[in-house]
């Protein structure tokens, strides 16, 4: 798992990075997925707010290829790569 702060993510949401498999987060980084959702979870128990938490992975890859492949042009998923084709995925905690 790369768990250093990546630089170039520009957002405070960002936590840490893991592999994907076949649309699922790796065995390797579930239990951190799993951890990272208890901790948001019980503070949102925990704290009475207009504004929960939540946990998103964000689908990252080659997009190109892929987009040819099930869209029939290439600029298919420039915005956002479905958790299904990526090969590794970023993970953000946001308010709701």
């Amino acid at each position: 798992m790369k768990t250093q702060f990546n630089s170039e993510r520009k957002s405070n949401a960002y936590q840490f990075t893991v592999d994907m498999i076949n649309g699922k987060v790796a065995p390797q980084h579930q239990a951190a997925i799993d951890g990272l959702k208890l901790v948001v979870k019980m503070g949102n128990l925990a704290y009475d707010t207009d504004a929960p938490q939540r946990v998103k992975l964000q689908g990252r890859g080659p997009r190109a290829d892929i987009s040819e492949k099930v869209n029939g042009y290439r600029r298919g998923y420039d915005c956002s790569l479905p958790l299904a084709y990526a090969t590794h995925a970023d993970v953000y905690v946001y308010a709701r």
